[in-house]
């Protein structure tokens, strides 16, 4: 027994003493040159790279092009792993790295990257660039090129592990990466087709009851509509041709993230300058974080802030203007219902006129050890009517046997510039709304403030003037008339310049007014967030340390508004474990305070009684897709609980005629239920921060000692998907954070010197690495202190590391 035990803690201290070493040795086996001189090829001249305390890069260049080739030496440097991932989603050859997945999950993304054509959509555009933008392009692209050609001995460790390299990139390649980041924000596709399943299992007048509502506080008014084209979800029953294998909902968008900004003028401030805060919401769990901080020096500019793997700043500050951005979910997608010619299943109808479906071959390779050379191939036939690609060959349940085609307003408006690399150079106000028109491929609302005190919001992206339709629905093509008439010219796009409030900002909600001229988006947040924003920064003044505060804010107005009544309803209940949860929402402050067992009750119960309100008429698959999406059905249901009376609270399937109550009751019960199921009976293990925590993980992603060793960690979290704390969970894996502050910045254009801002993980895409994640523990902590250096001052006096970038001759 002794000598075993000996033995044990022998091999205990070898396996001890190697994962030290490796802990210790690893972050230099492969990292990446930070000091000294490298040689990068088509600089003009010398580039500096200095380094802080946290990784952030401050290049130094003699102009914009130096530093923008440096910019992409330096991504390499940092994110070449998480680049390589990104691009082979966009391009879709993800499973040519990784196989094909379980059940084929990787394929399917590859598959569905095909089908809407990210790479294709990019080839378009690089034939039309400006000088300009592919000036900008070429230059980074040059620098990226750059380290993975000469510096593959500083790869990071995960290629080698992964078992592939990284590859040379086009223009294309970075075109499509934007375009994939733009379908993110591209509205309402997931809730069309929600709508259209609906609609299919009730019928369009029932939909109409439990349509969306958008709701936009500063108009006091819903946003109109036209109509919900009730003819536009039939039921196909037609040849849909050969579909691929492609898994259930496989297209979907699930666009419920989002993200809060705020300007304060430098007169709500009390101070000269404005004051800029963003909190981009995005899935952000996997190490180090979407954002790569950057700053970017050069004679004529000063550009600090973070890039999301394309060139330039798209959130920070430059010595003359700070910008943030949030999702605008202006509706730039369109799902149309097509006719199959039922004489020949090539060609499509548009009234009597009989259209060839244009079709595209394409050919996925999957790596496979079964393989011959380890690769097989997967081919994807790809249709497509004038509209665009038909979604439903590659996933018939998701048009229930209709045939959908998609339509996107940014890939039909592009042009010849990019936008965003114009807005980091702004020298005015006015500069920085002129680039943002130029924003054709993205869908966002940026704040804009200046150093003279003076703040605006405005919209980007293309959005379809809609002559017929609401962009709510399906649309069915019944001839061929065109239900576009152009896009929404860009300087009509929803905003406001200087309003008399002091503060101008958004929170994903419906921005633009009710009497807007066109039907911008049938689809948007809830308000509570922004509603929110309003009650914190309506009255007094406003300084930096208050709007970096508000980002932290755990106060829930959709709490507040109902569960007082859901309260009473439990109160009035005969059992006891019913009264006892009506006495805590009833003592509750509505805040979502992890300590809290009050959010746990009330989020549970919501979920409880939203399912029994809709799945006894809509059944329990279409219950599941209508719930699946928070934006769809919450203000809804919001608006539903506030009235306590609807005549879908009515169980179809009992005799007995329900009311509020008595759903609540079920709820309560259900919620009950649930709960301890789930985390025991011991009811100080429901505490919200205990079952509502987001879980982060390195890019290799191993479980238990190497996970933890390599960046796996879990935070638990206050707010929810309702408070300015953003963790927003999906409605069907409760309570795991998925959407939350990928980034929080508030710049300070009275401040010369820094701007705070902070990651939930790190700067550094490398595993071992120690600015993997150095910054989470920051990023959880309201009162965190970590800055983005601005002045020259500040840059020098927080330096660690100083890289030279040299030209060749």
């Amino acid at each position: 027994m002794r000598i075993g035990v000996k033995v044990l803690f022998g091999v205990a201290a070898v396996v001890f003493v190697a994962m030290a070493t490796a802990w210790l040795l690893l972050p230099k086996m492969k990292d990446r040159q930070t000091s000294g001189e490298i040689t990068l090829p088509g600089l003009s001249a010398p580039v500096r790279v200095l380094r802080d305390e946290f990784a952030t890069p401050y290049i130094y260049a003699e102009s914009m092009e130096d530093a923008l080739r440096a910019q992409g030496f330096v991504a390499g440097q940092d994110r070449l792993f998480q680049l390589e991932a990104v691009k082979r989603a966009a391009t879709g050859r993800l499973a040519e790295a990784f196989g094909a997945g379980e059940q084929d999950a990787i394929l399917n993304l590859d598959r569905e990257a095909r089908v809407i054509g990210f790479h294709r959509i990019a080839t378009r555009q690089a034939a039309m660039l400006s000088p300009t933008a592919r000036g900008t392009l070429e230059a980074y692209l040059s620098g990226l090129n750059a380290y993975i050609g000469a510096r593959s001995n500083t790869h990071p460790t995960e290629f080698k592990l992964a078992g592939f390299a990284p590859e040379a990139w086009a223009i294309e390649d970075l075109l499509a990466l934007m375009y994939y980041l733009g379908w993110g924000s591209a509205a309402n596709f997931d809730a069309e087709l929600i709508a259209h399943r609906v609609i299919q299992a009730v019928g369009a007048e029932a939909f109409e009851e439990i349509a969306p509502i958008t709701v936009n506080p500063d108009s006091a008014a819903l946003s109109t509509r036209i109509d919900l084209n009730r003819d536009a979800s039939p039921r196909w029953a037609g040849d849909t041709a050969a579909p691929a294998d492609w898994t259930k909902g496989g297209l979907r968008q699930q666009g419920v993230g989002g993200s809060n900004n705020w300007a304060i003028s430098g007169a709500k401030a009390g101070a000269r300058a404005a004051i800029v805060t963003n909190d981009p919401h995005l899935d952000s769990r996997l190490l180090p974080g979407p954002w790569h901080p950057i700053a970017l020096i050069t004679p004529t500019t000063r550009a600090v802030g973070v890039s999301i793997g394309l060139p330039g700043v798209l959130i920070g500050r430059n010595e003359h203007v700070a910008f943030g951005v949030t999702n605008a979910y202006a509706d730039a997608v369109d799902l149309y219902v097509e006719t199959v010619d039922p004489k020949d299943a090539e060609r499509y109808l548009e009234g009597d006129k009989s259209i060839p479906f244009e079709t595209i071959t394409e050919v996925i390779r999957v790596k496979s050890d079964n393989a011959e050379g380890g690769i097989r191939q997967e081919p994807l036939i790809v249709r497509l009517t004038r509209r665009g690609p038909v979604i439903t060959d590659h996933d018939p349940e998701l048009g229930g046997g209709a045939v959908l085609s998609m339509r996107w307003a940014s890939v039909e408006y592009m042009d010849a510039e990019l936008g965003v690399d114009a807005l980091m150079t702004s020298a005015t106000m006015e500069d920085a709304l002129s680039a943002i028109e130029t924003v054709r491929a993205v869908s966002l609302n940026f704040v804009v403030g200046d150093v003279d005190g003076r703040i605006a919001r405005r919209a980007s992206g293309a959005a379809p003037i809609r002559l017929r339709g609401d962009g709510m629905t399906p649309f069915p093509i019944v001839d061929s008339v065109d239900n576009w008439g152009g896009r929404i010219p860009a300087d009509q796009m929803p905003g406001e310049m200087d309003p008399a409030r002091g503060w101008t900002g958004s929170a994903n909600h419906m921005t633009a007014p009710a009497d807007y001229p066109f039907i911008y988006t049938t689809y948007a947040s809830p308000s509570y967030r922004y509603r929110r924003i309003g009650e914190l920064f309506n009255a007094g003044q406003v300084s930096a340390d208050d709007a970096w505060a508000a980002q932290y804010d755990t106060l829930n107005l959709f709490a507040r508004g109902i569960a007082p009544i859901l309260s009473i309803r439990l109160l009035e209940a005969e059992a006891d474990d019913l009264r006892e949860v009506g006495d805590i929402l009833a003592g509750w402050d509505h805040h979502d305070e992890a300590g809290e067992i009050a959010p746990t009750l009330f989020q549970e119960l919501v979920r409880q009684l939203a399912n029994a309100i809709f799945e006894d008429e809509l059944g329990p698959d279409a219950t599941a897709d209508y719930l699946s999406n928070w934006y769809v059905w919450q203000e809804r249901f919001d608006a539903m609980v506030k009235a306590e009376s609807s005549s879908w609270f009515d169980d179809k399937r009992t005799e007995e005629n329900e009311d509020l109550t008595l759903l609540v009751h079920r709820a309560g019960r259900a919620a009950l239920k649930r709960l301890t199921e789930a985390n025991g009976t011991d009811r100080s293990k429901w505490r919200w921060g205990a079952v509502h925590q987001i879980h982060f993980s390195g890019p290799l992603r191993r479980d238990g000692l190497i996970g933890r060793l390599t960046g796996n960690r879990s935070v638990q979290m206050s707010g929810s998907g309702e408070t300015l704390l953003r963790a927003l969970y999906p409605y069907h894996e409760p309570f795991n954070s998925k959407w939350t502050a990928s980034l929080r910045m508030t710049a300070d254009l009275n401040d010369p010197d820094k701007v705070r801002a902070v990651l939930p993980g790190g700067v550094v895409g490398r595993t071992f690495h120690p600015n993997l994640a150095d910054q989470t523990a920051h990023w959880a902590e309201k009162d965190a202190a970590i800055y983005w250096w601005f002045s020259d001052e500040a840059i020098k006096a927080n330096a660690k590391t100083a890289l030279t970038l040299a030209p060749t001759d």
